[in-house]
């Protein structure tokens, strides 16, 4: 026996028939913007202040291994 949640989730799927030849899927655009929004942000690099961040941090951790390594 299929549950109230299941039989929602299975009413809310929309199988490949229903959507028409030529239409485009609802969500087809905002996955397209996103993927162009994570490709660009992929693309970008690293400012310098965070590897300066990043580079003090390790130098740190370092420092806090040798004093407890003694």
């Amino acid at each position: 026996m299929m549950s109230d949640d299941n039989r929602k989730k299975q009413d809310m799927i929309i199988s490949h028939n229903e959507i028409r030849p030529g239409s485009v899927q609802p969500n087809a655009s905002i996955s397209r913007k996103l993927r162009d929004f994570y490709d660009a942000v992929q693309e970008e690099g690293i400012p310098d202040r965070f590897l300066d961040l990043l580079e003090k941090l390790e130098e740190a951790e370092r420092n806090t291994k040798s004093v407890k390594v003694k």
